[in-house]
């Protein structure tokens, strides 16, 4: 007998988030982890916008933004001279209703998303690792080695592995986890620095450069409380082997503070915690066997250049949650279509991993490779290209999109509409747009998991009344110059996933029959 309907190994943040948005949608679930809580320290600060945006479904962005702190400029600094300095609040404004990079620390944020999770009685069975499952075709069957020593199974349903990089789902479904490890190594440590006149410590993030070390400071809490994030070479070459998340002892806060100050020229006052780690860029040969998947760092694990793994992993989570919960949630569904739905989400996340480790992959060689020409890039070119392409804003928004995730889209994915006309025209697969007017917003709506369907302009006959009878939402905004500006049709009627992603876009004569005929094909059940 099924006991759960998804069983959950690891409790990071995107196994917490994979059990909100599950549980939001009615779905059982049950999460494990083998550590005892919430990581006491944590190397993962930016949450960006395109998190933010998707918090919003359960009520938790406000909370995140009043708890961090929001990054005002960042500043380049070579050799000890100030270099460039780059205003943050120029980027996004028009784009999304976060148009900042946030800091705040992943170990709190576990606790916030563990905290929600624990007002609905669900709450992380700690110190319970999974050993194994065996996958019967119609549920999975999992072992556990639990917190007192003995062993239970698990029957469920589905099994997803957000268990890391060492993620035994993934062992046993049997994905290579191609990729390599970076011969540098990377530390982090929580500091605190003494009362001085020091432009480090002016509230904004830093990137210093002396040859080929470089150190990323980033301003939490207050001012002169900072994360301090650099690279160093060890005496040895790592192996493949190597543990990417335990603290590797042959190097010390001592070792690395030489460097530290020869970058920044800050003494330290307290130094709260240290910590040293390999880093790899890996992506998974695939993400799903039947009823086992692979989410966040059990399928990808990056560089810390930019920030994006924790986030790309969370942005795997909420895509997956609601093509489970739909499988699961309504029974009228047949096989082909449950495993046609399913299948959707390797190719949507997968590509777009590869991308995010391709980036962060050139982004870190930059900063770290030797060599006259690696040089020149970090001590002059970057230096003088940042300000320049920082004064254009087609250059800004591109430079955000990118950074901050909303960028991601699923163009091609069999769960999407066929293309409109127009390249410059939004596309079925593309994020919602943002359009903010003297009137309203029309992200104000995105506060449930859900089908929606927008209209920009009069809405088309009949619509109406299909929405109604299929519980479909429907939201009608005045038209407004914006709304053209940002790639909208007027008058077009535009489906949205439950994640918020463009599923169809239509237009003309017979409208509710294209929309019926979209999730007839594939199924589907709009409500």
């Amino acid at each position: 007998m099924i006991e759960t309907d998804v069983l959950i190994a690891g409790a990071g943040p995107t196994g917490l988030v994979l059990a909100l948005w599950l549980h939001a949608q009615g779905v059982r679930t049950r999460i494990v982890d083998q550590g005892g809580g919430p990581a006491p320290n944590s190397r993962a600060l930016a949450v960006h916008a395109r998190i933010l945006e998707l918090y919003r479904q359960l009520d938790l962005a406000d909370e995140l933004i009043d708890r961090g702190y929001q990054l005002p400029a960042t500043n380049v600094w070579v050799n000890g001279c100030h270099r460039a300095h780059i205003n943050l609040r120029q980027f996004g404004t028009e784009l999304t209703p976060y148009p900042y990079l946030l800091s705040f620390p992943q170990d709190e944020h576990e606790r916030l998303l563990e905290k929600r999770l624990n007002s609905f009685g669900i709450f992380v069975e700690r110190k319970t690792k999974l050993q194994n499952f065996v996958d019967n075709g119609s549920s999975i069957t999992a072992t556990l080695a639990c917190a007192n020593g003995a062993e239970s199974t698990c029957e469920a349903a589905y099994i997803v592995g957000c268990d890391g990089a060492h993620s035994a789902v993934r062992h046993v479904i049997g994905a290579k986890y191609e990729g390599d490890t970076y011969v540098p190594l990377f530390y982090i440590a929580d500091i605190v620095a003494e009362e001085q006149d020091s432009p480090i410590f002016n509230g904004e993030a830093h990137l210093t450069f002396v040859d080929e070390t470089f150190n990323l400071i980033l301003p939490y809490v207050e001012e002169r409380h900072v994360r301090l994030i650099g690279t160093t070479i060890p005496k040895t070459a790592p192996s493949q082997q190597t543990n990417t998340s335990e603290p590797q002892a042959e190097v010390t806060f001592e070792d690395v503070l030489p460097e530290i100050k020869k970058t920044t020229n800050i003494d330290i006052q307290k130094v709260n915690w240290f910590s040293t780690y390999r880093s790899h860029h890996r992506v998974a040969d695939k993400y799903r066997s039947n009823r086992a998947f692979l989410v966040g760092d059990a399928a990808h694990i990056h560089s810390p250049v930019g920030g994006q793994g924790m986030n790309t992993g969370i942005m795997d989570a909420i895509n997956l949650a609601w093509k489970l919960a739909t499988v699961i949630k309504q029974p009228s569904m047949t096989p082909e279509a449950k495993e046609a739905l399913l299948d959707t989400y390797e190719p949507e996340r997968r590509s777009f991993a590869l991308d995010v480790v391709g980036a962060t992959d050139h982004g870190f060689t930059i900063l770290t490779s030797s060599g006259f020409f690696p040089h020149l890039l970090r001590a002059w070119v970057i230096p003088s290209l940042i300000p320049l392409v920082a004064r254009f804003h087609t250059t800004r928004t591109e430079i955000f999109r990118r950074g901050s995730q909303l960028v991601c889209c699923y163009r091609g994915s069999s769960m999407l509409s066929e293309p409109t006309k127009g390249s410059e025209i939004v596309q079925p697969g593309d994020r919602l747009p943002w359009v903010k007017t003297e009137r309203d917003d029309n992200f104000s709506t995105l506060h449930d998991i859900s089908w929606q369907v927008h209209v920009y302009g009069d809405s088309p006959v009949g619509l109406e009344e299909w929405c109604k009878t299929k519980h479909v939402q429907l939201i009608v905004f005045e038209w407004d110059e914006q709304h053209g500006k940002a790639g909208f049709k007027k008058g077009a009627a535009y489906l949205l996933r439950p994640d918020q992603y463009i599923a169809g876009i239509y237009e003309g004569a017979d409208l509710e029959s294209k929309l019926d005929e979209y999730f007839y094909t594939r199924g589907l059940l709009p409500c």
